[in-house]
């Protein structure tokens, strides 16, 4: 009887720990949409990592800039940051699924 409880006891406990994991969710980051790689290089400097092409879906034919934390720096959740030359900002605000991310616009 004593070997039953031990194991129901660690399985318990392994449980708490996993389902305590779910619940702490990732940083918010966020990264820039350009319309040109000239205007996120201005912004980012001259490394290719840092400019990627959208290949695909409704942003197709631009560039992303560089992830990075939003609110750090004076970097904004919502807008491109001031003087910058990207189009919107897109917020990953990590989960699960789409409804997870936020996208604005700005000028």
């Amino acid at each position: 009887m004593k070997r039953r409880v031990t194991a129901s006891l660690t399985l318990v406990l392994i449980g708490s720990a996993s389902l305590h994991g779910c619940g702490d969710d990732p940083p918010p980051q966020a990264r820039d949409l350009y319309r040109s790689r000239a205007d996120c290089q201005l912004d980012w400097g001259d490394d290719p990592k840092k400019c990627e092409p959208v290949s695909s879906g409704p942003h197709s034919g631009f560039f992303y800039g560089p992830m990075y934390m939003p609110g750090a720096a004076g970097l904004s959740s919502s807008t491109p940051r001031s003087g910058s030359r990207a189009m919107s900002t897109h917020v990953s605000r990590g989960g699960f699924g789409s409804s997870s991310s936020m996208h604005s616009s700005g000028g």
